[in-house]
């Protein structure tokens, strides 16, 4: 019997509610495309932003990303704000030291403005649990999260990743994997689900790069997923993300919109 799936409330929206949330990625290089790209994408109503400051041109200076953020805040009010820096080798846009990175994110999480920090797993137990806490401590939540883009992960790599999130103290499971045919996209599906109805009491964003990405976006609640990212504009953090609008059509036309 399928168990209910572990919920998280951020402000106004619910992970792993009846609603399949929408995330609008920032991925704008200047203050004032930050803020344009916010407003413009506001229209859509998104469930929440994800500020991807290692696209910004004056990344990783913490005042440079303070007065982004700053702006960023007053151009979208109360609406979530998700803040990564991603990892070079995980598709991230810039290239910089450890230290310069979670003294941003040090920085950024004192400032009461971002509600959820992204982090990649790749840092390990004592690295993520000691941040878990502190932005616990500043009433901000954890995402870990891991990208594969390069090949299928079998059955027993899926699990061992979502349970290490858990385990290391994700508020929420990120995890993308390349899936080239829908059959792969089935079976990682049927991981998540099964990692769902066991161990897993966090919630989860999960997508896939590769053939099958669309179906994922458009159906992931239903393939395991609490959110999608979603395009407002010219700009993505990914190429195969789809425009808000025409998503929530699709769901529209196969009865699937909240």
């Amino acid at each position: 019997m399928a168990r209910e799936r572990a919920q998280l409330r951020i402000g106004e929206i619910v992970f792993g509610g009846e609603k399949y949330l929408m995330c609008v990625p920032l991925v704008s290089k200047t203050m004032d495309r930050l803020v344009e790209d916010a407003t413009a994408a506001m229209k859509f109503a998104p469930d929440l932003f994800e500020w991807r400051a290692d696209h910004f041109e004056a990344y990783p200076e913490p005042e440079a990303i303070l007065a982004g953020l700053q702006a960023l805040r007053t151009a979208i009010g109360n609406i979530p704000i998700l803040f990564t820096t991603r990892h070079f080798l995980e598709d991230g846009a810039s290239d910089i030291s450890d230290s310069q990175k979670f003294g941003l994110i040090d920085h950024i999480s004192n400032t009461g403005m971002v509600e959820l920090i992204d982090i990649e797993q790749r840092y390990g137990p004592e690295c993520l649990l000691a941040w878990s806490r502190k932005l616990h401590s500043r009433g901000i939540r954890l995402i870990i999260s891991h990208h594969n883009f390069k090949r299928k992960m079998n059955r027993t790599e899926i699990l061992k990743v979502l349970q290490a999130g858990q385990d290391w103290g994700a508020d929420i499971n990120k995890m993308i994997v390349k899936a080239s045919s829908f059959s792969e996209l089935a079976d990682f599906s049927d991981v998540i689900h099964e990692a769902r109805n066991s161990f897993l009491k966090i919630p989860v964003i999960a997508g896939v790069v590769g053939k099958a990405s669309p179906l994922m976006r458009v159906l992931g609640d239903y393939l395991g997923s609490d959110m999608t990212f979603v395009a407002a504009g010219d700009s993505r953090s990914h190429t195969s993300q789809i425009h808000i609008n025409e998503m929530r059509r699709f769901r529209d036309r196969i009865h699937l919109s909240q």
